[in-house]
């Protein structure tokens, strides 16, 4: 068991609490004045944006990534085979990996950290779900490649950038891919 989260209780992240490192990167990138600069793709469609300046949109900027906590819950423990320290064989950092044994939301979390798992440098994961659309029976099937980078700014572990690719497809064969990046800057 590896950190506590508060929200009103306390509950024990089993395996890593992504919902605390989320909402402590929505306080520090709000009080740290942090600008986003986004491009996302969505088929052929090309968009940019940006200007978020207020804990409410960086925590609806970032919730795809508080959806990891998903591997938390209680009906997952013991689902994941995990491998801590770890060399990463691109870099000198460690990695702490989590890959899921059986079907669930979150296929795999990788955490690769420096010296420190409180010293993140990124993380990676797949996020995977299905949902019946009942309206039109159809499965609507979606598969998302999650990348958060991190960098050291002041003796803080800060966001610096993040993407989120994939795809979504229906069982009649209807596909979209997508992208979104993401770039901060601290002034």
């Amino acid at each position: 068991m590896l950190f506590a989260c508060e929200n009103g209780r306390k509950e024990t992240a089993y395996y890593f609490p992504m919902d605390s490192l989320v909402e402590a990167q929505v306080v520090t990138l709000f009080e740290s004045g942090g600008r986003l600069s986004k491009e996302a793709v969505i088929g052929d469609k090309h968009e940019q944006a940006g200007m978020v300046n207020d804990t409410t949109g960086w925590r609806n900027e970032l919730s795809i990534f508080a959806q990891l906590n998903d591997i938390n819950k209680a009906s997952n423990r013991g689902l994941y085979r995990v491998e801590k320290g770890k060399r990463d064989v691109n870099s000198n950092l460690l990695m702490y990996s989590m890959e899921c044994t059986e079907p669930r939301p979150v296929e795999y979390l990788k955490i690769y950290y420096l010296g420190d798992l409180k010293n993140l440098r990124k993380i990676e994961a797949r996020y995977h779900e299905e949902d019946l659309l009942l309206s039109s029976a159809r499965l609507l099937s979606s598969t998302r490649e999650l990348t958060m980078n991190f960098e050291n700014i002041n003796n803080k572990i800060v966001l610096t950038s993040y993407s989120i690719t994939g795809g979504q497809k229906t069982m009649l064969g209807d596909s979209v891919q997508f992208s979104v990046n993401g770039m901060i800057t601290l002034p």
